[in-house]
């Protein structure tokens, strides 16, 4: 049995997952650490990586690589989106860990970044029988794939994350904006591309099945149950969205975390990501988000195996 490692240096965190291979097509994800490293504020406010970032980066690829040392990984492969593109000096990062770890770090583009999560999601849903709108919400950008009986029709990636806007919000309070102001304003600017994209891509008559992937819209569904009482927490409907925002806003970024069990970094981040929701629903009709515990680490960990799985489970399921 085989061990593989994969991992996802995001905007707002680095993820690792370890995972076993057999014979059988069976894929096991054995353990799933995230470390919550911030390079999307420097990255987009700056244009490039501090010092001291880029030596914290070194420290937690260190950690990572004693893990997978461990774990006696045979395989694995870095990569990272759109907050290490957008830094200037991305480069002396990616050598400086290469060195010190052996770990190669490879960026890509939004258009690879949903193809990765495309291949995770189809081990749990049939992405053949129906249309979906796939839709994944990082700290730097969000991705649009509509896909036609498991056909992918068309796809954008939109300069949209959850760090980036808080970023944008931060620089607006300078000038006297609330961050809801900010969020509105700059969420506007990218609306032609979104409705463009939905006229090109989408059919005009009927709703569309979301299917939403990323941190974000994990712990949406968790609100879900959590704020509005329903046991259900595999999707959630489009008129939900604006009332678990407000619900968040009214609370207290410290109050946030501890009220609705949120991490430090979830507890910020999770207020742009749903007006970015509420932007994409107002645009393109919506039927309902289907959430499902899966993102770009899992394709990852799949584009790594090389072969095609019949089942995939999680080892503490």
């Amino acid at each position: 049995m085989e061990k593989i490692a994969a991992f996802d240096i995001g905007s707002n965190a680095v993820r690792m997952a370890v995972a076993s291979v057999d014979r059988d097509g069976l894929l096991t994800v054995l353990e799933r650490i995230r470390v919550p490293l911030r390079l999307g504020s420097e990255a987009f406010s700056q244009g490039r990586f501090s010092e001291h970032t880029i030596v914290e980066a070194i420290d937690t690829f260190r950690d990572l690589k004693k893990i997978i040392d461990q774990e006696n990984v045979e395989r694995f492969d870095a990569v990272a989106t759109s907050a290490y593109r957008n830094a200037a000096n991305a480069d002396e990062l990616g050598q400086a860990i290469l060195e010190k770890t052996g770990i190669f770090i490879r960026p890509i583009d939004g258009k690879l970044e949903a193809a990765l999560i495309r291949k995770a999601l189809q081990t749990q849903i049939d992405l053949s029988r129906k249309n979906y709108l796939l839709f994944d919400i990082g700290g730097g950008s969000a991705e649009l794939t509509f896909l036609k009986k498991g056909q992918s029709v068309g796809s954008i990636s939109l300069p949209m994350g959850t760090v980036r806007l808080l970023e944008i919000a931060r620089q607006a309070q300078e000038k006297g904006l609330t961050p809801e102001e900010a969020y509105e304003t700059y969420l506007q600017e990218l609306s032609p591309s979104i409705q463009k994209f939905y006229e090109e891509n989408c059919p005009q008559d009927m709703p569309i099945r979301f299917v939403g992937t990323g941190g974000n819209f994990k712990r949406l569904s968790r609100l879900r149950k959590k704020i509005l009482d329903k046991k259900n927490i595999r999707f959630v409907l489009p008129d939900e969205v604006p009332v678990i925002r407000e619900t968040l806003e009214e609370a207290p970024y410290l109050k946030r975390i501890k009220k609705f069990n949120l991490r430090p970094d979830r507890a910020d981040v999770i207020i742009p990501a749903l007006y970015i929701m509420e932007q994409v629903i107002d645009i393109i009709p919506c039927k309902k988000i289907i959430t499902p515990d899966i993102g770009l680490i899992h394709g990852l960990l799949f584009d790594i195996a090389g072969q095609s799985f019949e089942r995939v489970q999680e080892a503490n399921s």
